[in-house]
Order: structure tokens, then C-alpha cells, then sequence
């Protein structure tokens, strides 16, 4: 995975803390849960604040997200 360019890392405990969370509650494996987490707060990073006003950027995890289960 390509290095993300720090903009701002506003958020990004935030982010990987929410992941992380979701990821115990749906029982995913510690791998993976590390695996989204990191890369949830590293998208995060790579943008001015902690929201995006870009629902895509969490549309596109979630999409990803559901497609590695079924």
C-alpha cells in the first residue's frame, strides 16, 4: 500500500478507533480489523480535516468492506 501524503491528522485516532470498534462488534478477525483500520485512518490523513464532504470516500470502504465478505 502506497504511503498516503499527511495533510492533516486531525481525526485519524478517531478514525482507526471507530474501525476498530466496528470490527470487534462484527467479530472480524484481528488481522483484518488492523488491516481496516489502518487503512480507514490513513485515507483520513490524506485530507484537511477529520469529515470528508465526499460521502464516496466512505461509500468506497464500505462497498470494499461488504465485497471481502461475501
Amino acid at each position: 500500500m502506497p504511503v498516503p501524503k499527511i495533510i492533516d491528522t486531525v481525526g485519524a485516532g478517531d478514525a482507526f478507533a471507530a474501525i476498530a470498534l466496528i470490527g470487534l462488534m462484527r467479530d472480524w478477525p484481528l488481522a483484518i480489523i488492523l488491516e481496516r483500520t489502518q487503512a480507514f485512518a490513513a485515507r483520513i490523513i490524506a485530507q484537511r480535516g477529520a469529515i470528508s464532504r465526499d460521502a464516496g470516500l466512505y461509500l468506497d470502504f464500505i462497498a470494499r468492506w461488504r465485497q471481502d465478505i461475501q
